[in-house]
């Protein structure tokens, strides 16, 4: 199995158990409020759409007939990217933010414009893989 499917797959499953972590969080501020945190619920959530992204993303390594190497690094920006926005998203949630674009956190602001940054390049990456193994 190549080195770019078992990191997809470690993130994956990261990203999953971190969802799953933060239902907990979102369990009990449901008890409380039948609104929770917009963060809390995007911190949830987030992960639990990222985690099943990255491990379907593991048939597009197989498809792909890039080297190695570059189907390594398209699959740790897509795993780094998904920990930056969910980084955002918790930090977001842990400061109180109410709205990002309103309030405007540097830091939030950071993880997600680095995370997007690594998105945009590892899922290219895998993209042109794919076609170029049809």
């Amino acid at each position: 199995m190549p080195i770019a499917a078992k990191i997809l797959i470690v993130g994956g499953i990261l990203n999953l158990a971190y969802g799953f972590l933060t239902g907990f969080f979102f369990a009990q501020a449901r008890r409380k409020s039948p609104n929770p945190p917009r963060y809390l619920v995007a911190a949830h959530i987030g992960p639990l759409m990222q985690g099943p992204m990255l491990l379907s993303l593991v048939f597009a390594v197989e498809l792909s007939p890039l080297s190695h190497y570059m189907e390594t690094f398209a699959a740790s920006l897509l795993v780094g990217s998904s920990v930056l926005i969910a980084a955002r998203d918790t930090l977001n949630w842990i400061q109180g933010v109410k709205d990002e674009f309103q309030q405007r956190p540097r830091l939030a602001r950071a993880l997600i414009i680095t995370g997007i940054i690594a998105a945009v390049p590892g899922l290219c990456i895998l993209i042109f893989g794919v076609f170029l193994g049809l």
